[in-house]
């Protein structure tokens, strides 16, 4: 497993009346810091089962992106989520297929759907840029033979020659795959 993306995070948890965590958000500054609400009545099992703050730290491992392309930010930390929790012993992989195969559809293009750079709703931005991931994540390891994987996605769009979204991972990718993707 990876290193921790930063050197230090800074967590500010702030109570609210009643039980669950809510309202995570990352930030890149300062090092790395991470705010969240946490109910008083929430118990230590809530806790070591929500997803929220393993999202928000892979958020502080992905550069911020202009917010026409917010999606990529959101997409990459719902599908890596879910894979960290597994490796960290936190979720069954069973538990991450069904939820996925459940949740995926709520990603698909409605109709008006102007693409991710300008159709900015929940499902679009959380769901299907969770599928891109997968699709990425299965042509990278059918490319490289399963030697890499999910983490490529990271080194696309941390590149300097990516100039919006999708354009570092499909660089990756043949014609035929860039265009079955979309």
């Amino acid at each position: 497993m990876a290193a921790f993306p930063v050197p230090q995070v800074l967590i500010r948890i702030t109570p609210f009346e009643g039980r669950g965590i809510r309202n995570g958000m990352a930030f890149g500054d300062r090092g790395g810091r991470i705010t969240v609400r946490v109910g008083n009545e929430t118990v230590p099992a809530e806790l070591a089962s929500d997803w929220m703050l393993t999202h928000e730290m892979v958020h502080l491992a992905f550069p911020s992106v202009d917010e026409r392309h917010h999606w990529i930010e959101e997409g990459i930390a719902t599908y890596v989520e879910p894979i960290a929790r597994i490796h960290a012993g936190h979720l069954k992989a069973e538990r991450m297929w069904f939820d996925l195969v459940r949740d995926m559809p709520q990603g698909l293009p409605q109709v008006g759907d102007r693409g991710l750079d300008r159709t900015h709703t929940w499902g679009r931005t959380y769901w299907e840029e969770r599928c891109f991931c997968l699709l990425a994540d299965v042509e990278i390891r059918r490319q490289t033979n399963n030697a890499q994987g999910w983490r490529m996605l990271f080194v696309a769009f941390s590149t300097p020659v990516v100039t919006s979204g999708r354009t570092g991972i499909l660089r990756m990718f043949s014609k035929r795959e860039t265009a079955r993707l979309g």
